[in-house]
């Protein structure tokens, strides 16, 4: 049975307002998996001390999102508020460009997500930079970005290869589409038909979480974005 766990990131729905996501998650959708996302390095601090208090009970997924971008000196702060991330059991997605000392991130385990990257990038974008940051950390696991992978190679032979090649430590997907920017918006019809040919039937228990930007967006669009996401999922090959 291949994966139905669809849900969104916070920053998504609401740049920099977890709480307000969240609220409209729970209100409105009947998602089953959500992100928290921290992606800016002052966002950590305030999101993690507030972990407790979040209503979270009812989603099957839960992940969280590291800083994306924070200097080589503030690794330490970065990673001493994650601990309690990781004591609430949950994934923690990190961008490999900001893993400065990877001995420092081994106490993760399993629970460390790494995610490929776009071209803006000198690392993580293809199967081979992924495996050389596996060597150096071979508990973590992998978050496929497929809108990071299109953007690449829009033949799609990376997407596929970072799939097939990575298969066995794929924890979480992110969805979305980039524009010429890089920034991660609504998907249009022939992005939703590029991802429809991936074999999502071999995902079990793997969850989708939209990252497409849809802060400006009315509710019906976000509504529109799960739908479809969960249509494509379904697709047969």
């Amino acid at each position: 049975m291949h994966s139905t766990i669809t849900g969104f990131s916070t920053g998504a729905l609401e740049r920099g307002d977890y709480r307000r996501a969240l609220d409209w998650l729970n209100d409105s959708t009947d998602a089953e998996a959500v992100e928290i996302s921290a992606l800016r390095f002052d966002e950590l601090e305030p999101t993690v001390r507030d972990l407790e208090r979040l209503k979270l009970d009812r989603f099957r997924k839960v992940s969280f999102h590291a800083p994306s971008s924070f200097q080589s000196d503030q690794e330490e702060a970065v990673l001493g508020w994650l601990r309690p991330v990781f004591e609430c059991g949950w994934n923690i997605v990190v961008h490999p460009d900001v893993i400065y000392t990877p001995d420092r991130w081994r106490f993760l385990g399993r629970q460390l997500l790494i995610e490929n990257m776009d071209r803006r990038k000198p690392v993580g974008r293809t199967v081979c930079e992924m495996e050389k940051i596996f060597e150096l950390l071979p508990e973590a696991r992998f978050c496929l970005d497929v809108a990071h992978a299109r953007q690449i190679d829009t033949t799609l032979t990376l997407l596929f290869r970072l799939f097939d090649g990575l298969f066995d430590r794929i924890a979480e997907i992110h969805i979305s589409e980039l524009d010429s920017r890089c920034r991660h918006i609504q998907m249009s019809g022939m992005a939703i038909s590029d991802y429809q040919s991936l074999q999502w039937e071999r995902l079990t228990n793997v969850p989708v979480i939209i990252e497409s930007m849809l802060d400006q967006c009315e509710p019906a669009a976000r509504i529109e974005e799960l739908n479809l996401t969960r249509m494509l999922i379904a697709t047969k090959r």
